[in-house]
């Protein structure tokens, strides 16, 4: 884990600065290093699986370590649990199963540059065919601007997953519209629904359902310093 973090920091490091740019050497190498991350690195074992199944909440949450470039947390899930469509504003990310299976539907958002976007009204996206992931899967991949919105659903849990982002989450203004990199969900229109297949979709904001909460975990793994 700690060589994890130590390449997350190597590849971020000062990703909000206006010079940066992303070192592609530098992601692949954290990638292949993410594609060997198992359970026992973040000790995530039964204890703790059995303890986020027999919850109330859907989710839970282990906070590893933040800072202004990156986050790093993972993600437990309960048996038959959607974690709704999110978006990843301006984001760089890997998503890694170390557990269980989830069904993960991603989508491109279709905008021109600098276009001004009013998420309530919607925005038209091309939805991906969807992964199946379980522990022996590679990483999930998303940029700013491919597959930047997804879905994830736990088709055979309590699923984990490992979650690195960069940069952060903004979400600790008092007023959330001023947030930078909000955290917004989404649902698919209604018009869209008479096909599954469909990969043209028109993607709408909405307030996240108040039975959609998770609980925050201890990590017990290996401390990063």
């Amino acid at each position: 884990m700690e060589t994890l973090w130590r390449q997350a920091l190597k590849t971020f490091s000062g990703c909000q600065n206006n010079t940066y740019k992303l070192c592609p050497k530098n992601f692949e190498k954290l990638k292949y290093l993410m594609n060997n991350m198992t359970c026992n690195d973040v000790k995530v074992d039964k204890t703790i699986l059995d303890i986020v199944e027999k919850q109330d909440a859907p989710m839970s949450v282990i906070n590893i370590y933040e800072n202004n470039d990156i986050t790093i947390a993972i993600f437990l899930l309960k048996h038959g649990v959607t974690l709704p469509m999110h978006d990843h504003p301006g984001m760089h990310g890997l998503l890694k199963v170390i557990c269980g299976s989830v069904k993960i539907d991603t989508y491109t958002i279709q905008v021109e540059p600098d276009e001004k976007i009013n998420y309530h009204e919607g925005v038209m996206a091309v939805k991906h065919p969807p992964i199946i992931a379980d522990k022996n899967s590679s990483a999930c991949v998303l940029s700013p601007d491919e597959r930047n919105f997804h879905e994830i659903h736990c088709t055979n849990g309590p699923a984990a997953f490992l979650d690195i982002l960069s940069p952060p989450y903004d979400i600790d203004y008092e007023e959330f519209d001023k947030s930078i990199r909000p955290c917004t969900f989404f649902r698919q229109s209604s018009q869209d629904n008479h096909s599954i297949n469909e990969t043209n979709v028109k993607l709408i904001a909405f307030e996240l359902p108040s039975k959609f909460y998770s609980t925050n975990l201890q990590y017990l793994g290996p401390p990063l310093r």
